[in-house]
């Protein structure tokens, strides 16, 4: 990745008198490896899943699966249409566009996290209301779509775009200061303006807490993704206005970040504190869900660090790809506690490698608060069923693994130092068995930390080999030999061993993945290879 501050992104754009869209196209060509064509129509796809979320919650009554939210786009839209509200009616639409994507993700509907599900109604809101005006036509809106994921890679990677982590700030704040920097693109404003419509709009986000009633992202999400739309565009024509934010961006950025690292757990997506402790909070928490709780709680630590990759200027750089912002195409109504999830229990399945029989899920932090309203417990299930984020399939989860015997039980325990949407996935089939503690970092965006006993870490989110071995000399150089044989690049590579001359583990992650027949050719030809697995997780 060639920046890691606004600045930095806006340096490069100056010097090669280029917009931050085009910055980012030739980041990813570079990055991805595919074509300018392949990587417009990826982005296209996914604005069409936004424009089809918008009209879906804003032409008939979208309701949340617990009852308690919806309709309410649809509502301000009717309202919009009478031409009787305080601010410009077809304005107003934008509030409705943003909680109507918001509804159909609190009902388990198509959405893509821009950079979260929870958030995932403002930038949709503001692209589709100019897609509205009739004045652009859909590729000029595909192109800025790469502004939002150039400023959402910046914020994601220098502080957080979770909810757990930072709080809401990182997540309506970030979509926000996206969605106000891509609309100054879109209306010709210059790099420089870019970058002051993200530190305005951000500003007015600092210190937002992630409080979701019942664990739920429906109160009070859906109507903030409502408002801070509006604010996305007020932040867009005041920099276009020449207003600049005195305090630099990135250190908006960075302020961000402290915030959120001092902002207690109770308002970092726990549903705990905030309106969700208030006492209707904690009613409607018992309507929808009782006092039962099927997590079995426990206190074991297990203690470990986390596996990030640093950058040259000292920023760690968990997001690389403005594909990582910028979806994925996911079923609601979390991108972490959903589509991670999902992501998570795939992972495990495919390192079990047959049919599961049972699965202990051992759940911390955020995710042991607020499984139940989040789906995670849902995800983690049809992950492990084999489902990817977007199969509607989710919601039947649980009956699903029913009709195929596969038991499943849940515990909470604190597992060590780990982000806190962080499980711990004991699955079990007829012949093995595997363990693995996965991180969701926000986004849907997933960190494998442990494998068995390995403390080591990869996402599986491109073609990965998994080599169980002997520790002896040259085993990692050739295999990595027979990778560039076979045309195969490696994007990033892990060793982990139990001691020296004993039972070991490297992980390869590589841009093209081996055919079955090269994968069997490699387990034969080393003898120092126990076991080899391939698994991608989309």
């Amino acid at each position: 990745m060639s920046f890691t501050s606004i600045k930095g992104l806006i340096d490069i754009a100056n010097e090669e008198n280029k917009t931050i869209s085009e910055v980012m196209i030739d980041n990813e060509i570079e990055l991805q490896g595919i074509t300018r064509e392949e990587m417009m129509d990826h982005m296209r796809d996914q604005f069409h899943v936004m424009v089809d979320a918008v009209r879906k919650g804003t032409e008939q009554l979208t309701m949340s699966k617990t009852g308690i939210a919806g309709g309410d786009g649809y509502r301000v839209f009717q309202y919009s249409q009478q031409k009787n509200s305080l601010i410009d009616p077809f304005t107003l639409q934008v509030v409705a566009n943003a909680m109507a994507v918001n509804e159909v993700n609190a009902s388990m509907g198509r959405i893509v996290a821009t950079p979260t599900a929870g958030s995932a109604g403002i930038l949709p809101a503001v692209l589709v209301h100019m897609y509205d005006t009739g004045d652009y036509e859909v590729d000029q809106l595909v192109q800025v779509m790469f502004t939002a994921s150039a400023l959402g890679l910046v914020i994601a990677n220098r502080a957080s775009i979770s909810g757990a982590q930072g709080g809401c700030q990182a997540e309506i704040g970030s979509a926000t200061a996206m969605a106000a920097g891509s609309l100054v693109e879109l209306k010709g404003g210059s790099p420089e303006q870019v970058g002051h419509a993200v530190g305005l709009a951000l500003k007015n986000s600092l210190g937002l807490v992630c409080d979701p009633v019942a664990g739920l992202v429906e109160i009070p999400c859906i109507t903030r993704n409502g408002l801070h739309a509006l604010t996305a565009m007020a932040a867009a024509d005041m920099a276009m206005a020449s207003v600049v934010s005195i305090i630099p961006t990135d250190e908006v950025i960075d302020a961000m970040d402290s915030i959120g690292n001092e902002l207690p757990e109770s308002l970092r997506e726990t549903g705990i504190g905030g309106v969700a402790g208030t006492p209707t909070g904690r009613r409607i928490k018992d309507q929808v869900f009782g006092n039962n709780d099927e997590l079995v709680k426990d206190v074991e630590v297990e203690l470990s660090g986390t596996g990030e990759k640093v950058v040259d200027d000292g920023v760690t750089a968990k997001y690389q790809s403005g594909f990582e912002i910028i979806g994925p195409v996911m079923i609601g109504p979390s991108s972490s506690h959903t589509a991670g999830a999902v992501r998570i229990g795939n992972v495990a399945r495919q390192l079990l490698g047959e049919e599961p029989e049972e699965v202990v899920f051992t759940l911390m932090d955020s995710f042991a608060q607020t499984y139940r309203g989040h789906g995670t417990d849902l995800a983690l299930i049809a992950g492990v069923l084999g489902f990817n984020t977007s199969d509607k399939e989710i919601a039947r989860a649980r009956e699903i693994a029913e009709e195929r015997h596969l038991k499943v039980n849940f515990l909470e325990r604190n597992l060590g130092n780990y982000h806190p949407n962080t499980a711990r996935v004991h699955l079990f089939g007829a012949n093995r068995h595997v363990t693995i503690i996965g991180s969701s970092i926000g986004g849907g965006k997933i960190e494998i930390q442990k494998l068995d006993e390995y403390n080591i870490h990869f996402s599986g989110e491109r073609p990965t080999i998994i080599v169980r071995h002997t520790d002896q000399k040259g085993t990692i150089g050739s295999i990595a030999n027979f990778l560039v044989e076979h045309d195969i690049n490696i994007s990033y590579m892990a060793h982990e061993r139990v001691k020296i001359h004993g039972p070991a583990i490297s992980i390869f992650e590589t841009d093209q993945a081996l055919s079955d027949e090269d994968i069997q050719v490699l387990k034969n030809k080393f003898t120092f290879i126990d076991e080899l697995l391939s698994i991608y997780v989309k």
